[in-house]
């Protein structure tokens, strides 16, 4: 076989494993899009250092799922998901999404039952706690920060100034939805603004950040 036609079956490898993935994730509810879904996929499997990965805000585990993926096809760590369960303000009563909720307002059940369908409820851990209950008792090293809780201006900036003190060096922190809701983009672009942080890769509506070198 000639390298160019390795190359090409490589390429079509990578679009054939994209496709298969969609469409085993795509009856898991949720607002991640398939590239950006597939985009953490790779972060979980071949991104930088060693430590945990850390999701906040995983509604009914479609994101959930593709860290899960990439993290177990890696042999790497296993996902920490954090969340309440209760969904973000948009989920609830008078929210733009409230219907999303099941019956009993809690997402719980439906996060287990779909990380159980793909395979991957041994790849996750879940603490069944929100955002600051969470960090007031963590201590370990997190090399993959996945931000997409409570999208306020405020709440973001709780979670990402909470959380990345445990990033390890060239750990990597991301945010979904930039772009689409005003108060994660507007602290977001305040970060980059900062200096500290620097823009590493953009898919869709998702942004990953490493510390400045």
């Amino acid at each position: 076989m000639t390298p160019e036609l390795d190359s090409i079956l490589r390429h079509l490898s990578v679009a054939s494993d994209y496709w298969l993935v969609t469409d085993e994730f795509s009856a898991i509810e949720g607002f991640l899009d398939p590239i950006e879904g597939y985009a953490l996929l790779l972060l979980a499997r071949l991104g930088p250092g060693v430590g945990t990965i850390v999701e906040i805000g995983s509604f009914a585990g479609r994101s959930t799922a593709y860290l899960a993926r990439g993290a177990k096809r890696g042999r790497r760590e296993k996902v920490v998901a954090v969340d309440h369960f209760q969904g973000s303000p948009e989920h609830r009563p008078g929210g733009e999404h409230a219907a999303a909720l099941v019956a009993g307002g809690t997402l719980r059940q439906a996060f287990e039952a779909n990380l159980a369908r793909v395979g991957l409820r041994d790849w996750v851990h879940v603490p069944g706690l929100g955002s600051a209950e969470a960090v007031a008792g963590w201590s370990h090293p997190v090399r993959l920060l996945f931000i997409d809780g409570d999208h306020s201006h405020a709440a973001s900036r709780f979670d990402f100034e909470s959380w990345s003190p445990f990033l390890v060096p060239r750990g990597l922190a991301v945010f979904h939805d930039i772009g689409t809701f005003d108060g994660v983009t507007a602290y977001y672009e305040e970060l980059l603004a900062a200096g500290a942080y620097r823009e590493v890769l953009s898919v869709g509506t998702l942004r990953a950040v490493a510390r400045q070198d």
